[in-house]
């Protein structure tokens, strides 16, 4: 049979074959080709093994001798969230450290204090009170301007919104005047004489044997008072404000005795004795035809201190009189 094939058939037969024989060779040698370069890749990386808890990343081996290309670097995002969620409970964030006791720091003494800040400005409550007052005009103007429909020429209506304004200021701001600083009576007294005084005819005579009664009103603040004499000697140089109240009786020859026109009486306050040299306080009065009448004087007199003031009466009367027990003196330091 091979004998009868002709020449060029054998060489057809002998080309086909070869070029069979060239195409496996070619496909064994890029299949060992391929399989030697995936064993490659897969050495370049390591793995930790995820039972020790150890990071799952892969890393690059130590001896690769050649950058590799980006995608075989890439790392799949669920393999990089399980790594977070396991290491998350490990060091500074481990459950097993807060369990234990805290850690006291030891600190040092404390330092010196520091200077002190400036002072504030000292706002007194009359600058408030000013302000207040302001704020309020600004503020009821304000509530008018918008409430009320604006007028020209009626004067009447304005008029009736400043005492409107007025009637507010004293409403509101009536207390806050109050918390102002009163000021302190340094020197006041205020007594009785004890027991009924006769006053001869054509006399002058001063009031002496007073008392502080106990009563509610009665007031003594200071120095100076002397019951026995019935002098006031002035602790401080400054303005006094003295008062006397005499109850007098008729004496039992003016009641037969008719009465004269110069028949006169006065009560005076005078200072350190002098009525006629120094400066003094009087009035003078005509006898009542009563039993019984009540003559007063009162006002300001200014001591230097150490001088004294007290009550004289002068019976310009052809008879005698008495002032009874249960008069008053008093007085009250103004200023000085």
């Amino acid at each position: 049979m091979a004998g009868s094939l002709p020449a060029s058939r054998w060489l057809l037969l002998l080309s086909v074959g070869f070029l069979a024989v060239t195409l496996c060779v070619g496909s064994v040698g890029s299949e060992k080709l391929g399989n030697r370069r995936s064993r490659e890749k897969t050495s370049q990386w390591n793995e930790y093994p995820t039972g020790q808890g150890k990071s799952s990343m892969l890393l690059p081996a130590s001896n690769d001798p050649e950058p590799l290309p980006e995608q075989s670097r890439s790392i799949d995002p669920r393999d990089a969230w399980m790594l977070f969620m396991k290491q998350s409970n490990k060091g500074v964030n481990s459950k097993k450290r807060g369990k234990g006791k805290s850690k006291k720091f030891n600190f040092g003494l404390p330092g010196p204090p520091g200077p002190p800040g400036p002072q504030g400005a000292l706002v007194t409550p009359e600058e408030l009170l000013k302000d207040f007052r302001l704020l309020l005009k600004e503020v009821i103007k304000e509530r008018e301007r918008m409430s009320l429909k604006a007028c020209e020429g009626c004067q009447e209506g304005e008029e009736e919104e400043e005492r409107g304004e007025d009637d507010i200021l004293a409403l509101v701001a009536g207390p806050l005047a109050k918390t102002k600083p009163q000021h302190r009576v340094e020197a006041a007294f205020h007594c009785r004489i004890r027991r009924n005084i006769s006053i001869e005819r054509r006399s002058l005579q001063e009031l002496q044997i007073y008392y502080i009664p106990q009563k509610e009103g009665v007031f003594h603040r200071g120095l100076g008072l002397n019951l026995t004499s019935g002098q006031y000697t002035a602790p401080v140089a400054g303005y006094y404000t003295f008062t006397t109240t005499l109850h007098i009786v008729h004496g039992e020859q003016q009641k037969k005795l008719q009465q004269r026109a110069r028949d006169r009486l006065r009560v005076l306050i005078c200072v350190q004795s002098l009525c006629q040299r120094n400066i003094s306080l009087e009035t003078v009065a005509g006898l009542d035809s009563s039993e019984l009448f009540t003559i007063s004087v009162s006002g300001v007199l200014y001591l230097q201190a150490g001088q004294y003031a007290s009550v004289f009466v002068d019976n310009a009367t052809g008879s005698s009189l008495t002032v009874r027990s249960g008069s008053d003196f008093s007085a009250v330091l103004l200023g000085v």
